[in-house]
């Protein structure tokens, strides 16, 4: 098996956007090899794993101030092919959903009538 790596940035508190990545529909939709399967999520260290068919992984997610977060993925795959890029356009697809997510939500929320 060969191991991966790859961490980004986001413009995103570390709550909210562990909150979107552990759904259980979100990391199967982006990371090949997950579909069908519930990824593992220990709340406590804002983490995602999952173990699928020699797909082994982890997602952390870690505070950076506020509202600012880094996502750290990491995987074990005797798949074939650029799995770096793969997991770079899979977090950039999260992060742009869960930001998109976090910004509709709050103008859902300023835009109500008291």
């Amino acid at each position: 098996m060969t191991s991966y790596q790859y961490r980004a940035p986001v413009d995103l508190g570390a709550d909210e956007l562990f909150r979107f990545l552990a759904r259980p529909e979100s990391l199967p939709q982006h990371l090949p090899g997950l579909a069908g399967s519930t990824p593992r999520v220990d709340a406590g260290r804002r983490a995602v794993s999952w173990d699928e068919n020699g797909y082994r992984g982890e997602l952390v997610v870690v505070e950076e101030g506020p509202g600012r977060s880094e996502v750290a993925i990491a995987v074990k795959t005797e798949r074939e092919g650029d799995v770096r890029r793969e997991l770079e356009e899979a977090v950039a697809a999260l992060v742009h959903r869960a930001v998109g997510e976090a910004e509709s939500s709050a103008t859902a929320d300023e835009n109500q009538w008291y």
